[in-house]
């Protein structure tokens, strides 16, 4: 199901890749490492949409679930500089 996530988000399918996403955590809900990074991927194909307070939401339960995703960090910290939320993007990128 992840393999087929990523299809759709490569084909810009962005819609159907966050709804595959969705059901990739259906699979194993305590499996917090592989769930998040399915949020990331997630808030990454809601950046791509525009829908930033959406992705910054996934981003948010990803880093609950790996406070030290680096990447979630750094995508974090993007997402937050869209938002003009400055602070946030700086500590976000000292923590990565």
């Amino acid at each position: 199901m992840k393999e087929k996530a990523g299809e759709e988000f490569k084909a810009e399918r962005y819609a159907e890749a966050i709804e595959m996403f969705d059901k990739c955590q259906e699979f194993d809900p305590l499996n917090l490492g592989f769930n998040s990074i399915i949020n990331l991927n997630k808030s990454i194909a809601l950046g791509k949409m525009g829908k930033n307070e959406e992705s910054l939401k996934c981003l948010n339960t990803s880093l609950k679930m790996n406070p030290e995703y680096a990447k979630a960090l750094v995508k974090r910290a993007e997402i937050n500089s869209n938002l003009k939320y400055y602070d946030e993007a700086v500590r976000d990128l000292v923590k990565a």
